[in-house]
């Protein structure tokens, strides 16, 4: 999963297919990319999305028919939070490939359903950043808050734990469909659909679905040519079968000597000048720092948060970011939402004219959080 926006002059389309599919179910359909462009830099927000998927009114079920190669880490949680949070059962079928954030979409499900063939892989955040080192480690700090988010959503539909987990992201772990059973990030295998499965060069087709292979570190082999299914899954399943499972890394502590131990007292006394320097740029590290947190610090919800960081935890404000935009697009939802029920509760609209609405909680909302996307996004180097 990419942090990466790109294709950004390209024709602004949806990536997602919404219908209805009788009185009290809806069908969504997530084939592809997730979003080869920026979440918020256009119209195609998160906003629109929770719209498409209320406006399917109050149905009972929901089926997302799922096969990407993943995408845009940023709309794939966000597509993740608003399933979870809709009434409906929610069904997740995997129809060929949950990959990246596109399995993590997938953890939604009330039941998610793998046919035989079709193939999970999970992995760490990544994106691309130049700079200073300062730099670097910040856009470090960053992927670990979001590594972490996603641990947390994997955590809570297999109940492994947390080691095992991180364990699994660092390794970039493909699964079968009776692997991701086992493990429990799957619930059902479904033997009646059949998936097909070819490459080439460095294209996949799955399932008629064109996906980049390249960009993957580990991935199995396929059949150059498309077959049939026992075919495709004879192969694909013996080589995710025939790997070892995954243990946590177990890094060498080195042990300190006489000869290499240098202490902060022993650097003061040898190297003045050195000590001098280093603290110097540690200090306005730490100015910078705290900079950056106040400036977040006008966001209602994100005192508690900025509070921790600042005194606790000592991250950096685009670590914490991410908390801070997911509690503050909360606090507006929950603040419009209750705003148009004290409105509807009153009895103005029989005392408004027919052309005048009170729609327009929805628009305050997008303002508020697209002006702390564009918060993030500068903390993150965008423009």
């Amino acid at each position: 999963m990419s942090l990466v926006p790109t294709a950004l002059n390209q024709e602004k389309k949806i990536f997602w297919n919404l219908k209805k599919t009788s009185n009290n179910a809806g069908e969504l359909s997530l084939y592809g990319t997730v979003s080869e462009w920026s979440w918020w830099d256009d119209e195609i927000t998160p906003r629109k999305f929770r719209d498409d998927i209320n406006n399917l009114g109050e149905v009972e079920e929901i089926v997302v028919k799922l096969n990407s190669q993943g995408g845009d880490v940023f709309a794939g949680l966000h597509i993740y939070q608003v399933l979870k949070e809709h009434k409906a059962h929610i069904t997740v079928r995997v129809e060929g490939l949950a990959a990246s954030i596109a399995s993590t979409i997938a953890m939604a499900g009330d039941k998610v359903i793998m046919p035989k063939g079709s193939m999970m892989m999970m992995h760490n955040p990544w994106t691309y950043t130049a700079g200073e080192a300062n730099e670097l480690r910040q856009t470090a700090d960053v992927l670990d808050s979001i590594r972490d988010a996603l641990v947390e959503v994997y955590v809570a539909k297999t109940g492994l734990d947390e080691e095992e987990i991180k364990s699994l992201l660092d390794s970039e772990t493909w699964m079968t469909s009776s692997q991701a059973v086992e493990r429990g990030f799957a619930d059902e295998i479904e033997e009646n659909l059949q998936i097909s499965a070819s490459i080439r060069g460095k294209t996949a087709v799955i399932n008629g679905v064109e996906m980049d292979w390249s960009q993957f570190e580990d991935a199995p082999e396929l059949p150059k040519e498309a077959g049939a299914v026992p075919s495709v899954l004879d192969k694909v399943s013996a080589v995710l079968a025939s790997r070892p499972k995954s243990e946590p890394k177990q890094e060498p502590k080195p042990q300190p000597t006489a000869s290499n131990e240098l202490t902060i007292e022993a650097l003061a006394s040898k190297h003045p000048d050195l000590y001098a320097a280093v603290l110097a740029e540690a200090t306005q590290k730490e100015r910078d720092r705290i900079k950056a947190l106040d400036e977040l610090s006008t966001v209602p919800s994100a005192k508690a948060i900025i509070e921790k960081a600042k005194y606790e935890t000592g991250a950096t404000a685009e670590a914490v970011a991410v908390d801070v935009l997911k509690a503050e697009s909360n606090r507006i939802q929950t603040i419009g939402t209750n705003r148009l029920k004290d409105a509807q509760n009153s009895g103005i609209d029989n005392l408004l004219p027919d052309d005048v609405s009170l729609q327009t909680t929805g628009d305050q909302e997008e303002q508020e959080v697209s002006g702390l996307a564009n918060k993030f996004k500068k903390l993150r180097g965008g423009k």
